[in-house]
């Protein structure tokens, strides 16, 4: 258990230094990505929220950063017209 309480130290950390969505919002410009780039970095954070259902949410994989950089990412690629599957959020 006292591995449990340690990776849940280090999990709190990470998120605690996370960019805020002023910053994200701020720098947030794709102009320079290429359309697969984009859709790449979306099926990532995707892929993410699809494992954190899988470990039943015991530890969580994505958290408020990842679902505002996946809003930018989903606007981007709706202005772009591309196809791609939307994120469930559990």
């Amino acid at each position: 258990m006292g591995d449990e309480k340690s990776l849940d130290a280090v999990l709190s950390a990470l998120r605690a230094s996370r960019p805020t969505a002023d910053v994200l919002s701020s720098v947030a410009s794709f102009d320079h990505l290429t359309d697969q780039s984009i859709v790449r970095l979306y099926e990532n954070i995707r892929r993410q929220v699809e494992a954190d259902k899988a470990l039943g949410h015991r530890y969580r994989l994505v958290g408020a950063a990842a679902k505002e950089r996946a809003e930018l990412l989903r606007a981007e690629l709706l202005r772009r017209g591309l196809k791609f599957a939307p994120i469930v959020w559990s």
